[in-house]
């Protein structure tokens, strides 16, 4: 099942009931899916064959939206890029998946000037409303030009799209989803969230991510109404949920901290909300309490997963937030959702019981087909059909799932995935820097915060500030160290390597779990 095919039963069932909403445009399902078609059709003229890769550099948009289905409908794959990395990210993105177009809106035209250099033989689109640059199309103006493409005939294994992640190897890897993987996973959240025609979704998290790109599918599915924001900022957010009746959305918690802290919240009529997908990190007992005082008609459901699964993995349901014994299952993950196969393993692959803790591991048509260009990362993610999350975690006689730490060596700011590895890599290139170690710390706004530990070499100085300036010329914002530690030595083992869990253990004394 190709996932263009979802299309089909949008427009036999409500081709003009409003599919998107975006700022002041309104599209229907006839509208939106003439569109789809047209902008396939394009990509074509312009160059794109089946099996070519079309990256997109923009924020939200329901021209976005679409080229999720344009791309797909001639045979190409879409490269999401995430719209925080620098350039040399980007680069290294758009080489590493060999990618043929690249389509970019008003907000990255300096980025993708940069990268034409680089990468001249790519072929540049943009999406906004300023002119396009001298030998750039404009997709939405060139697209009314052409006759609508014919679908491509293809199956669900067929890529439907690259999405980068953070690696271990300090260095994204790109996952490869099919349209197999999504359409599965987009049941999973129907049936986890039970959307329907009447659902109006807002998305607030960048379509490069995965928890963005498949409701979008889901959805779709349902014939429900996409509500679009370019981004997430409390005013605006609350705004778009209050003028177009929004009912859904998904949130993490620190946007959620800065909504109910805004000065502006009582503004608001934000009674329209019903459920939230909520993930990244546990909501903290204190803001669950705000919630219910200030948000009392919206229910929330904690999600978990990860890219490689397609996302959804888990659900904690709102009432098992509350109650008391054994009914309170607020300090845990959730249970898997319907159609997912998890369990928990020892390093031998062996089931652990109710109580063990171990590795998640998961099985099943959600599990991509591998990282792009990485045959030794894949065989390592995926071993004997069960790909290896590298969460440690517990479940209980319930079946609630517990997550309590990493075994990747990943930070979670502000649902944002940051790699140790790559921040190190980072840190390490000031030249006064001798070794260094990267480390989440708890944080009460986003979760856990990126914390550098560094050794100096001798005779040199170097400042926090510094440190943090450097990162930010090599890096994204968001990955920099949020604070900087200098220490005379780093705690090694007698393997040689630098023991983080005496790092961390200071840090973390008290909690229940070694993640935000």
């Amino acid at each position: 099942m190709r996932l263009t095919s979802i299309l089909h039963r949008c427009l036999q069932t409500s081709p003009e009931r409003i599919a998107t909403i975006c700022g002041d445009r309104q599209l229907t399902w006839r509208e939106t899916v003439d569109q789809i078609a047209r902008g396939g059709a394009l990509l074509r003229r312009v160059g794109v064959a089946p099996g070519d890769r079309v990256a997109v550099l923009a924020l939200n948009s329901d021209i976005y939206f679409q080229l999720q289905f344009a791309a797909a409908w001639i045979g190409a794959i879409i490269v999401p890029l995430n719209t925080r990395w620098s350039v040399t990210e980007l680069e290294r993105a758009l080489r590493d998946c060999g990618a043929r177009a690249l389509i970019a809106d008003d907000s990255f035209l300096a980025e993708t000037a940069q990268l034409m250099v680089l990468i001249p033989e790519l072929i540049p689109l943009t999406m906004g409303d300023q002119p396009p640059p001298p030998g750039y199309t404009d997709y939405r103006l060139a697209r009314a030009e052409v006759e609508p493409a014919a679908e491509f005939e293809g199956t669900g294994d067929d890529l439907w799209g690259i999405l980068y992640t953070g690696g271990t190897t300090g260095h994204p890897k790109g996952v490869m989803l099919s349209h197999t993987n999504l359409f599965v996973t987009g049941l999973f959240w129907l049936g986890t969230c039970h959307f329907d025609a009447a659902t109006r979704y807002m998305h607030i998290a960048g379509f490069f991510h995965i928890v963005s790109t498949v409701p979008a599918m889901a959805v779709t599915m349902a014939g429900g109404c996409h509500v679009i924001e370019s981004r997430f900022e409390p005013v605006t957010t609350m705004r778009c949920i209050q003028d177009n009746r929004v009912n859904y959305s998904t949130f993490v918690p620190t946007m959620l901290n800065m909504m109910l802290h805004d000065p502006h919240f009582d503004d608001f009529d934000l009674t329209s909300m019903g459920q939230c997908i909520y993930g990244g990190s546990p909501i903290p007992a204190s803001l669950i309490e705000l919630m219910l005082k200030k948000l009392p008609t919206w229910r929330f459901i904690q999600g978990y997963g990860q890219t490689e699964s397609t996302g959804i993995l888990s659900q904690l349901p709102w009432d098992a937030h509350f109650g008391e014994g054994r009914a309170n299952k607020r300090k845990a993950t959730g249970i898997p959702v319907f159609g997912a196969n998890l369990r928990i393993v020892d390093p031998e692959g062996r089931t652990l019981g109710p109580g063990q803790q171990g590795e998640i591991v998961v099985r099943g048509l959600n599990v991509m087909q591998g990282y792009w260009g990485n045959e030794a990362a894949t065989k390592a993610a995926i071993r004997d059909g069960w790909l290896h999350t590298g969460d440690a975690a517990f479940m209980d006689e319930d079946g609630y799932l517990t997550v309590v730490d990493r075994l990747k060596d990943m930070i979670v700011s502000g649902g944002e995935n940051v790699f140790s590895a790559e921040v190190e890599n980072a840190v390490a290139g000031h030249p006064a820097v001798q070794q260094c170690a990267v480390i989440a710390i708890p944080d009460p706004k986003w979760g856990e915060a990126v914390h550098a530990i560094v050794v100096l070499k001798a005779g040199t100085e170097a400042s926090a500030a510094q440190i943090i300036a450097h990162c930010k010329t090599v890096i994204a914002g968001y990955k920099c160290p949020r604070s900087v530690e200098f220490v005379a030595s780093l705690p090694i083992s007698a393997a040689g390597k630098i023991q983080k869990g005496d790092l961390r253990a200071r840090y973390w004394a008290g909690n229940d779990r070694q993640v935000g």
